[in-house]
């Protein structure tokens, strides 16, 4: 059984995951979440994830896009990824019902008539920076998270998944705006931002001293990405996030990256040291608070006892609160 399949079927740990004392409602954050690697997703393959406290299949479309749906046939309900791709549809186990890269059933086996109502859900999805993405929402409210000042084609990156966590995806991104976290955990003492703004599905940070500059993003909740400047010119790029896997778990993802122009600079052993320090940076960072997080009781809006020093933190966990969301497609 994977990490995720058993995340479906094991509750949060006591008093960690998710807001203490606030019942899920089976509703998630309408924003992008990163579902796989998309080097492991392979023409002609069915791949199954655990996704918004339900399940979802991934393939490739006969043109190698990629498509997410939900998984579970609406015949009887047999989960989708035990079938196969066969004339470009999935084809279930259970009764060989087919169904189209757009959902709609296709072919029903001595069966002349298939009523329109009969079909899977498709969610929007994409490839992009290493991952297959898919939107919690019929359509997407914003565009895919993007490196502030760095196209995906300007840059040279590596992507990992760094695996499945007992918690929320937004608690971990609250750090972009615990800026007292920032620098008792992580040590970084210019950590107070220049300006925060909060719009409707973004977060903009920027922190400017004589020593560095960072821009940074918070897309939809849960996907940071975040570009920085130090004094003696050198550029760092990161981003990073999760997927909403069910109520009190996620699955974390991250990228980092430098402008091609500098690895053709530093040439293939150089750039590869240096987005290995890059790598190595990140891994420390989850380092620091994974134990912190997992066995956090996480106090919410009202619950928290907040300080002058906690403003932008306590208009997150608002921001959070009030932001849009959407039950699963199959519910």
């Amino acid at each position: 059984m994977s990490e995720a399949e058993t995340a479906a079927i094991l509750p949060s740990p006591p008093f960690t995951g998710r807001e203490y004392g606030k019942v899920h409602d089976g509703t998630y954050l309408k924003n992008w979440n990163p579902l796989m690697l998309a080097g492991e997703l392979a023409a002609g393959e069915i791949v199954r994830r655990d996704f918004l406290g339900t399940r979802v299949i991934i393939y490739r479309d006969p043109e190698g896009r990629p498509v997410v749906q939900s998984a579970y046939c609406p015949h009887v309900g047999a989960d989708l990824s035990k079938g196969c791709l066969a004339d470009g549809a999935v084809r279930c186990a259970y009764h060989h019902w087919k169904f189209g890269p757009k959902g709609n059933c296709v072919e029903i086996p001595d069966e002349d008539h298939i009523p329109r109502a009969i079909r899977i859900y498709n969610y929007p999805a994409a490839e992009r920076w290493g991952m297959i993405w898919a939107f919690n929402g019929e359509e997407p409210l914003f565009d895919l998270p993007e490196l502030p000042g760095l196209a995906e084609e300007d840059a040279y990156y590596r992507v990992f998944h760094r695996g499945l966590r007992p918690i929320e995806g937004w608690i971990g991104s609250s750090n972009l705006v615990d800026f007292q976290h920032l620098k008792t955990v992580h040590g970084i003492a210019d950590a107070h931002p220049t300006s925060v703004d909060f719009g409707d599905y973004l977060i903009v940070v920027r922190q400017e001293t004589a020593t560095r500059v960072a821009d940074t993003k918070l897309y939809g909740g849960t996907w940071l990405t975040a570009h920085t400047r130090l004094g003696d010119g050198t550029e760092r790029y990161f981003m990073a996030g999760s997927s909403q896997v069910a109520p009190g778990w996620s699955d974390a993802f991250f990228v980092v990256a430098m402008r091609k122009s500098q690895a053709e600079e530093l040439g293939p052993e150089g750039a590869e040291a240096e987005l290995q320090s890059r790598i190595d940076y990140m891994h420390k960072l989850y380092g620091e608070d994974e134990p912190i997080l997992f066995s956090l009781r996480f106090r919410g809006v009202g619950k928290s006892a907040l300080i002058r020093t906690d403003k932008y933190f306590g208009q997150f966990l608002r921001y959070i609160d009030n932001y849009p969301r959407s039950a699963p497609f199959d519910v």
